[in-house]
C-alpha cells in the first residue's frame, strides 16, 4: 500500500498466529485450552453429584488433547499412546467401581503420560526457530501440564503413604465418587504453590517422600521460567533480525 499500511491476506494472518499448515487448528492452543478448563472444573463441581462424571470429562480431554498434541513426534507419541490407554482405561473404570489399585494405577499412568507430553513440548521449544502464538501455547502448556503431573505424583505417594501431608487432601465424598477424582483439586492446588514457590503453608510435606517431590518441583518452576524466557527472548531477536536484514 502506498501510505504504508501493510494489510494481511487471511493465510498470512494464519501463518503469523501459527495456526497454519500441520499446525492448524494450533494443536497446543487447543491443549491449552483443555487444561484451563480442568483447572476450573475440578474445585468448581467438587461436591456436585456429577462430580466425577464432569471431572473425568475434563481430565479425558486433557488427555486427548496431549496425544493430539505431540502426534508429529513419533517417538513420544508412541510411549504416550502406550502410558494413555491404562490412564483413560482407570478413568472409565473409577466411573463404575472405586478402587485404590485401579485409582493408584490411573494416578501413575497419567503422571508418566502427562511427564512425556511435557518433555516433548520442551523439546519443540528448543527446535522451532520463530515465536508464534501457538509457541506460546505449547510453553505454557508444558509449564501447567508439569503442575498436574507432579498432582498426580503427590497423590501416588499420600495413596502408598497416608498422612504425608500436613493437612488432609484426600476428600471422603458423600456418594459414590472416586476419591481421588474428588479431591485431585487438592493436589493440584498444593503442586501449583510448589510449583511457584508460593508458600502459603496451609499445607507441608511430612513424609520423605512427599519433601523430595516437593523440593523438585519448586527447583523445575524455577529453572523452567528462567531457561524458557531466555529461550524465547533469543527467538524473538533472531527473528527481529532477520526481518531487518529483509
Amino acid at each position: 500500500m502506498s501510505d504504508g499500511t501493510i494489510v494481511l491476506s487471511p493465510a498470512a494472518l494464519w501463518r503469523r498466529l501459527g495456526l497454519a499448515h500441520h499446525n492448524w487448528p494450533g494443536r497446543f492452543t487447543v491443549l491449552l485450552f483443555t487444561i484451563l478448563l480442568l483447572l476450573v472444573t475440578q474445585p468448581m463441581f467438587s461436591g456436585h453429584d456429577y462430580a466425577q462424571n464432569i471431572a473425568t470429562a475434563a481430565i479425558s480431554l486433557v488427555l486427548l488433547a496431549a496425544l493430539y498434541s505431540v502426534r508429529a513426534a513419533r517417538f513420544f507419541f508412541a510411549i504416550a499412546l502406550v502410558l494413555f490407554v491404562p490412564s483413560f482405561g482407570s478413568r472409565v473404570a473409577l466411573l463404575f467401581t472405586s478402587s485404590p489399585a485401579i485409582e493408584a494405577l490411573g494416578a501413575i499412568t497419567s503422571c508418566l503420560f502427562l511427564a512425556v507430553t511435557v518433555i516433548a513440548l520442551v523439546t519443540r521449544l528448543f527446535i522451532v526457530t520463530s515465536v508464534t502464538l501457538d509457541t506460546i501455547s505449547a510453553a505454557i502448556c508444558a509449564y501447567l501440564l508439569a503442575a498436574i503431573a507432579f498432582a498426580y505424583a503427590f497423590a501416588v505417594v499420600e495413596l502408598q503413604n497416608p498422612g504425608s501431608f500436613s493437612a488432609t487432601l484426600f476428600q471422603k465424598p458423600s456418594s459414590n465418587i472416586a476419591p481421588l477424582i474428588a479431591s485431585l483439586h487438592n493436589f493440584i492446588y498444593y503442586s501449583f504453590v510448589c510449583l511457584t514457590t508460593t508458600g502459603f503453608g496451609d499445607i507441608a510435606p511430612i513424609s520423605e517422600g512427599a519433601r523430595s517431590l516437593s523440593v523438585m518441583e519448586s527447583v523445575f518452576g524455577q529453572l523452567y521460567v528462567a531457561i524458557l524466557i531466555a529461550r524465547l527472548v533469543s527467538l524473538e531477536v533472531a527473528q527481529s533480525m532477520m526481518k531487518e536484514r529483509e
